[in-house]
C-alpha cells in the first residue's frame, strides 16, 4: 500500500503556512511511475457513464508504445464479488476513523496505521467470506437475492478449526 503524494516545498505563503513548508500534493502518475510490468490498463465502470463515455474504440486511438486501454463495465445487479468492498476496505475505515486527521498528511498516517493493524487474519476473514458469497452466488443461478450466511469465523478460529477454504 502506499499513497500516491509526493512532499515539495510550498511557492506561496497561505493563512495556514508559511512558504516553503513541506506539502504534500498528488502525483500525476504516468508510464515511469506506473507500479507494474503489464502495459494493460482495464479501466472499469460502475455503470455510472456520463453522456458520450469512454468505449474500447476510443481509447484504442490513446493506446501507443504498447499500452493497451480498455473498457469494462460492472454486469448490472450483479452480486458484490470484490473482495476488498466485502470487508477488507471496511475493517481499514473503521480503524482509521478512530484517529483525528487534521490534514492529509493525517490521513496517510491514519490508513497506513489501520492497514498495520489490521493485518493477515482480517483479510483471511474477508476471504472466506468473499467464498461464501461466490458458493451463494451459484446456488441462486448468478442472482443477488440472498443473505450472507453468518460463518462464525471468530469463534472457529478460536477453537482452532478455521478452515482456508469454505466447503
Amino acid at each position: 500500500m502506499w499513497p500516491i503524494v509526493k512532499y515539495q516545498p510550498a511557492v506561496r505563503t497561505s493563512r495556514n503556512r508559511p512558504a516553503g513548508t513541506m506539502v504534500a500534493t498528488l502525483v500525476n502518475v504516468d508510464a515511469t511511475k506506473f507500479p507494474t510490468a503489464s502495459k494493460r490498463v482495464v479501466l472499469q465502470h460502475d455503470n455510472a457513464f456520463p453522456p458520450g463515455g469512454l468505449t474500447d474504440a476510443d481509447l484504442a486511438c490513446v493506446s501507443t508504445d504498447g499500452w493497451t486501454f480498455v473498457v469494462r463495465c460492472q454486469p448490472p445487479n450483479s452480486p458484490d464479488l470484490n473482495v476488498l468492498d466485502l470487508g477488507f476496505f471496511a475493517s481499514i475505515q473503521a480503524l482509521q476513523y478512530k484517529l483525528v486527521s487534521r490534514s492529509l498528511d493525517d490521513v496517510i498516517r491514519a490508513t497506513l496505521a489501520a492497514f498495520d493493524l489490521s493485518g493477515g487474519e482480517a483479510l483471511a476473514k474477508v476471504f472466506l467470506t468473499l467464498q461464501a458469497v461466490m458458493r451463494l452466488v451459484l446456488e441462486n443461478n448468478e442472482g443477488n437475492q440472498f443473505r450472507l450466511p453468518h460463518l462464525r469465523k471468530d469463534a472457529t478460529r478460536r477453537a482452532g478449526a478455521l478452515m482456508s477454504n469454505v466447503p
